[in-house]
C-alpha cells in the first residue's frame, strides 16, 4: 500500500487568468534538503505569476530519494531538487528520474554539469576552497592535501565529514591519487584539528575569522560572506552543485518543466569562467568510499 504524505501548498489561493500552454494542475516537489525560506519563496512568486499551485516536501535526502525509487507515497514527485550530486545521481542511476527535455535549460547548463542522458541538470555550482585568518597565515598557496602536514598541527578546523563540500574533496582526492593515499590525507587532517568538526560550513568560516582556527576547508560562497578571510584556490577544481530533475511517474511531467526552466530565468547562472570544466558526477561515483574513508579516519 502507498502511503500518503502531507506536502506543504504554496499560495494555494491562486490568481484566476489564464496561463498560456500550461497545465493548471499542481506541481507536486521533493526537495532533498532541509526547509528552504528562500525556495518557498520562489514557489509562492511562481504562483503569484502563473497560478500554478507548488506542492512541496522538505526531507532528509536519504529518505526522498529513496521514496522517489520505491515510488510508494502519494502524490508521486514531479520534480526532485538536490543539494548534492549524491543525490542527484544516485536517484538517476535507480531509474527514478525520467529525461528533461528543454532548450531553455539545456542552454543554460554546461555539459560538465548535467547529466549525460539528460536526467539531471545542475541548478548552481560552488567550489572548495581554502580559507585563512591572515594574522594567523601568510597568503602561500595551500593544497588540500598540505593540511595534513605537521605544520598546521592545531591550526587546522574542518565542518563535519557529512557536509557535501567535504565529501567532494574527499572523492576527488580518491579519484586523483587512490583510496590510501586520500586516507593518509584525511588522518593527517584529523591529527591537526584545533576543535572537534563543525557543524556547519558557516560555523567553521566564523571560527576561522574569529581566531580560533587558522584554516579550513569550505564552499566559496560560505567564505565570501565572511569579510575577515582571505580565500586561496587550490589548482585542483571540486566543486558541488545543486540539481534538478524530473520523477520518473510524474504526474504532472509538463508542469515541472515549465517550473524548472521558470526558475532558470529567477536563479543565477552557473559561473563558467570561475569553475573549470569537470565532471560533477565525480563525488557520487566515489561517494561510497569516501564515507567508509571518513569513518576509518576517525573525521565525523
Amino acid at each position: 500500500m502507498r502511503r500518503l504524505l502531507p506536502l506543504l501548498l504554496v499560495a494555494a489561493c491562486a490568481p484566476e487568468q489564464a496561463v498560456d500552454e500550461v497545465s493548471r494542475d499542481p506541481v507536486v516537489v521533493y526537495a532533498a534538503f532541509e526547509e528552504d525560506p528562500a525556495l518557498t519563496g520562489l514557489f509562492d512568486r511562481y504562483t503569484e505569476a502563473t497560478g500554478v499551485v507548488v506542492m512541496h516536501r522538505y526531507g532528509k535526502p536519504e529518505a526522498i530519494v529513496d521514496d522517489l525509487v520505491r515510488n510508494d507515497v502519494l502524490p508521486p514527485a514531479d520534480l526532485l531538487m538536490t543539494r548534492s550530486a549524491v543525490d542527484i545521481w544516485r536517484a538517476a542511476e535507480e531509474s527514478a528520474l525520467r529525461p528533461l527535455y528543454s532548450e531553455v535549460v539545456a542552454g543554460r547548463v554546461p555539459d560538465w554539469a548535467r547529466d549525460t542522458d539528460d536526467l539531471w541538470f545542475a541548478t548552481s555550482a560552488d567550489i572548495a576552497v581554502v580559507a585563512y585568518n591572515p594574522k594567523q597565515l601568510e597568503g602561500e598557496a595551500i593544497a588540500f592535501s598540505s593540511l595534513a602536514e605537521p605544520g598546521f598541527a592545531g591550526k587546522l578546523c574542518l565542518s563535519s565529514s557529512k557536509n557535501s563540500i567535504n565529501r567532494a574533496v574527499i572523492a576527488l582526492m580518491i579519484s586523483a591519487s587512490d583510496v590510501r593515499q586520500a586516507e593518509l590525507t584525511v588522518r593527517g587532517w584529523v591529527g591537526n584539528l584545533a576543535a572537534p568538526p563543525f557543524a556547519t560550513e558557516a560555523e567553521l568560516a566564523a571560527e576561522i575569522a574569529a581566531g580560533n582556527c587558522a584554516v579550513g576547508v569550505v564552499s566559496r560562497s560560505v567564505a565570501e560572506n565572511i569579510g575577515d578571510l582571505e580565500i586561496r584556490r587550490p589548482d585542483v577544481t571540486i566543486a558541488t552543485i545543486d540539481a534538478i530533475g524530473i520523477g520518473r511517474h510524474a504526474r504532472n511531467p509538463d508542469g515541472a518543466v515549465s517550473l524548472i526552466e521558470w526558475l532558470f530565468d529567477e536563479l543565477p547562472a552557473i559561473d563558467t569562467a570561475e569553475i573549470a570544466p569537470i565532471d560533477a558526477s565525480i563525488p557520487a561515483w566515489n561517494a561510497e568510499d569516501a564515507r567508509k574513508l571518513a569513518e576509518r579516519a576517525r573525521y565525523h
